[in-house]
């Protein structure tokens, strides 16, 4: 599974959640390391010097970047030879802009001269993001490098390979589910069948859509929003153990919180426009998660840190659906218990239940060739490329040329996918034929019946 850093949500977000997230949205950010260079004239043995470093422990080794608190209250340490004083700064995966709190000031050296900073701070069971240090010098200011630091809790239990299962075996590579070449030309869609719970969820990040199966058939799908470029949302396997209804926001005591119009520790219900995670999250391991959407115009748009969004008549449907096909005691009285509420309810999974994310802008689905953005700018359409894809589908590709492929790419855009059929690019009228739609215009489908 790659970990990226990552990073969903809502107002403000700012921002530290000390209860927040459960997976997430991947996010470390590569441009918060160093603040400043070396100063004029400065040598680079006197800059790497002047490194100011942060320490964590106890940790563990997580998936990607991430570290894992072992113990509830967690020790930093900044070596910064020469220093003032050192601010601790932290940035939730749930953040959706790039402010951040300030979790604690160590206002000189633990021992004098020793440019040592040292300071103990009890991370909350659903800690996970960015931990950076700020330092001050006499006649600059620099960063530390930034730590992906996260809980046991907030990642969740670990998944095993005999629990991962996927939707037409398709989980690992970088193609969707929905592709011809993996249903063979036809997606059977059915009616959710209560207490089957062969079920898995495919995503495919370019076309914005989050799928339910049950038994290798479509049960439904839901347009959703996803993580910003800088922040992408992880490709490849991931597995939820639980959804969380209700889940809470609890503010730092932070200098931010205190100008804010949140009290530091003051819980904030899910129901609050205040609290950025929404009335359900579904944690996927290393603080990502499947979440309620802020406002409509999120979904089949990059907004977040690396969460996946979904809107709120949407993943309580979802919710419903998991929770009928692994038969969970009483869980729809839950579930309409907690939309009416604040009450926190979780709703743990007894089998872990797939999820497979992929990146495919190149889609051959019942014969129609679906063409949408490379939202991550991972260089996946160009004319070799797309030719590559029908020729490995089977389409005959005799009758188009390059100009015509890096035409039929032309009409992709960031909020429009290009759809045409493969009897149509067959018989050389792919330009005329095809058209455009509009991704935020899609709608979730309804099953059967």
């Amino acid at each position: 599974m790659s970990l990226t850093v990552s990073k969903n949500c809502a107002v403000l977000v700012v921002v530290i959640v000390l209860t927040t997230l459960a997976g997430a949205c991947r996010e470390v950010v590569d441009n918060t390391g160093t603040a400043s260079s070396a100063g004029a004239g400065e040598r680079p043995a006197d800059a790497a010097a002047r490194q100011p470093l942060l320490e964590v422990s106890p940790v563990d080794e997580g998936a990607g970047d991430w570290k894992i608190a072992t113990a509830e209250e967690v020790t930093f340490t900044v070596r910064a030879p020469g220093a003032r004083d050192a601010r601790l700064l932290y940035r939730p995966i749930i953040a959706d802009d790039d402010r951040f709190v300030e979790l604690k000031t160590i206002p000189q050296p633990t021992e004098q001269g020793s440019g040592t900073f040292q300071t103990q701070i009890e991370t909350p069971e659903d800690f996970a993001g960015e931990v950076w240090a700020q330092i001050t010098y006499a006649d600059e200011t620099r960063r530390t490098e930034p730590i992906a630091l996260t809980t046991q809790t907030a990642v969740g239990p670990p998944v095993t390979s005999g629990q991962m299962t996927s939707t037409n075996d398709a989980i690992g590579i970088d193609e969707s589910v929905r592709s011809d070449e993996l249903t063979g030309g036809r997606i059977v869609r059915t009616s959710l069948k209560g207490g089957q719970g062969n079920i898995s969820i495919s995503l495919n990040v370019p076309a914005f859509l989050l799928t339910l199966w049950q038994d290798g058939k479509e049960v439904k799908t839901y347009p959703v929003g996803i993580g910003r470029k800088a922040f992408p949302v992880p490709i490849g396997e991931r597995a939820a153990n639980r959804i969380i209804l209700n889940p809470a926001w609890i503010p730092p005591n932070s200098a931010w919180v205190r100008q804010s119009s949140v009290e530091p520790y003051e819980r904030i219900p899910a129901n609050d426009p205040r609290n950025p995670i929404g009335k359900i999250k579904i944690p996927l391991g290393d603080a990502y998660l499947i979440h309620e959407a802020a406002k409509p115009s999120d979904i089949g748009n990059l907004v977040s840190h690396g969460c996946i969004r979904m809107l709120t008549d949407d993943i309580f449907d979802l919710t419903k659906k998991i929770a009928s096909a692994r038969r969970l005691s009483d869980a729809r009285k839950k579930i309409e218990r907690a939309r009416s509420s604040t009450e926190r309810i979780v709703l743990t999974l007894d089998e872990s239940l797939p999820v497979d994310i992929n990146y495919d802008t190149a889609v051959i689905e019942a014969g129609v060739l679906h063409l949408y953005p490379d939202v991550y700018d991972r260089g996946t359409n160009t004319a070799e490329k797309l030719r590559e894809e029908l020729r490995s589908s089977g389409v005959d590709t005799s009758r188009l040329d390059g100009e015509t492929l890096v035409k039929l790419l032309g009409r992709v855009s960031d909020d429009e996918q290009f759809v045409v059929r493969i009897s149509d690019i067959e018989a050389g009228r792919a330009l005329e034929s095809g058209k455009t739609v509009s991704l935020i215009a899609q709608r979730a489908k309804d099953e059967p019946g």
